[in-house]
């Protein structure tokens, strides 16, 4: 997913934020769909405040405080591009939403706590498998108990030809969804050629580092999460979900 052009800042570029910015709709597969699933996975958490983890331009956290007056959300990014984006996105919700900018890799944040929830999307796929499997330990202790765990991103297939199905589908939805939005082939000429279809790389990509199916759901329970479990699965992209436990 990388691409030219633009001053390089914690592995994403300028031209991507603009790029995501315009296309993300499309180049998610299934966004909105994806989006409902997270937000409806918080409904009933203990402490109605959540952690959006790289909020990007805010779609998780408008969609989640959108469904109560009593919600709150803190978001948070590495990206001063996407935040200023975030911002503006949820300006109307006033001081229900506070900003925070810090990398995912780096540690200080996570010594805050007495979230309700933490929700992320496509995110986490940046880190290594030591990288997950730290950032989920943290995470549970950041959660009250009861608090829930969920998360949107890329997963890595289990064979070859479920990778090529991952990277068919995928492929199929940018094209059906660029027709929908713009008429024609405008957004999927610029997924294929940003080469954002992580399933047909022909090479290794430094910032993409998806781990499967088993072993999220292995370090999530290893972390102490309960009732961990795989919500929504489609093209690649998989919700997943875990509960830290209330005794």
């Amino acid at each position: 997913m990388e691409m030219s052009g633009g001053p390089v800042e914690d592995g994403w570029r300028m031209s991507d934020t603009e790029l995501f910015s315009r296309y993300g709709d499309v180049f998610v597969p299934r966004r909105r769909e994806q989006v409902s699933a997270v937000c409806d996975l918080l409904a009933d958490i203990p402490v109605p405040h959540v952690l959006d983890l790289c909020c990007g331009e805010g779609l998780l956290a408008e969609e989640y405080l959108g469904r109560s007056d009593g919600h709150r959300v803190t978001v948070l990014d590495g990206s001063a591009e996407m935040l200023e984006l975030a911002t503006k996105r949820l300006r109307r919700f006033g001081d229900r939403v506070s900003v925070v900018r810090a990398d995912i890799s780096n540690r200080d944040w996570r010594r805050e706590s007495g979230y309700g929830g933490v929700m992320t999307s496509l995110a986490v796929h940046h880190l290594d498998g030591p990288g997950k499997r730290e950032l989920y330990r943290d995470i549970r202790r950041m959660l009250v108990p009861g608090g829930v765990f969920v998360m949107a991103d890329l997963i890595e297939p289990a064979s070859a030809v479920t990778r090529k199905l991952a990277g068919d589908h995928w492929r199929q939805a940018v094209a059906a969804e660029s027709a929908a939005r713009f008429g024609g082939d405008e957004a999927l000429d610029a997924f294929e050629r940003s080469e954002w279809n992580y399933y047909r790389l022909t090479e290794p990509d430094p910032y993409d580092k998806p781990s499967s199916i088993a072993e999220h759901v292995d370090w999530l329970r290893e972390a102490g999460f309960a009732d961990v479990d795989v919500a929504w699965l489609f093209a690649g992209h998989a919700v997943f979900t875990g509960t830290k436990k209330t005794a």
